[in-house]
């Protein structure tokens, strides 16, 4: 695997001249409650992003640094969550596909674990697609049918989750050394009839905390299941969209 930082210059021409796609993975630094790090977001980009690339064929793909910080509002007022603007965030990911274009990669991946980037992806990736470049945006893909089979506690709002059974067993997949379940505990807050309308913040109607639902349910054996139907989907997706788009240069 052919991870970017790490390389020298002399390796990072040769990494240039055969890749067709750069990853990039996406987190944030945000609350997720008392059983899960500030980071969490960041962990689960980073090394689904690894696993990704180690599927792909050799040489195809760079692994770039994780971009540690994303656009929230929703969980901005819990201890611990900082956030950049959307503009910031869209910024960076324009000049960053364009300078990896100047480079010869004209297609860039994004193994985003934070849902607050989806807007600032959206809207890089339709900037990007008038410049002829590739933005593709991998948020979970697959992973419903796998998480309606596996999850044993209710759902709390069908458009989120947050440390709940589902991340947190992401997490005991993924970085199971950074999850205390000791610590977790369940929540179920009544949101607003008008949430879907009106712009709330969580800690509106959830004070002490942004967990959505029981992680204590969690497992990594559920992660694991949800994460292999997630990478197969990532990799058939991406062999789909490189074989569409033009050769490199």
């Amino acid at each position: 695997m052919t991870e970017f930082q790490y390389l020298n210059q002399s390796e990072a021409a040769t990494a240039q001249r055969a890749a067709r796609l750069a990853v990039l993975p996406l987190g944030a630094v945000e609350s997720h409650g008392d059983h899960l790090p500030l980071g969490t977001d960041n962990l689960l980009a980073e090394r689904l992003a690894r696993r990704f690339v180690a599927r792909l064929p050799e040489g195809q793909a760079i692994l770039l640094p994780t971009l540690s910080y994303g656009p929230l509002w929703s969980t901005e007022e819990y201890p611990g969550s900082l956030t950049i603007s959307q503009a910031t965030f869209v910024a960076l990911l324009v000049d960053l596909a364009g300078s990896l274009a100047r480079k010869g990669i004209r297609s860039l991946a994004a193994v985003n674990a934070h849902y607050g980037n989806f807007d600032g992806l959206k809207q890089a990736g339709r900037i990007l697609q008038e410049r002829g470049l590739m933005l593709l945006s991998f948020t979970y893909p697959g992973a419903d049918a796998v998480v309606e089979r596996v999850r044993e506690t209710p759902v709390v709002h069908q458009r989120y989750m947050h440390a709940c059974e589902i991340e947190t067993s992401y997490m005991l997949a993924l970085a199971p050394e950074h999850v205390d379940l000791a610590q977790a505990t369940a929540n179920f807050p009544t949101f607003p009839d008008t949430f879907d309308v009106v712009q709330t913040r969580w800690s509106d109607f959830s004070r002490d905390t942004p967990v959505l639902g029981d992680p204590r349910l969690a497992s990594a054996e559920k992660g694991e299941a949800i994460l292999s139907s997630v990478l197969d989907r990532m990799v058939a997706l991406t062999e789909k969209a490189l074989a569409a788009s033009p050769s490199q240069p």
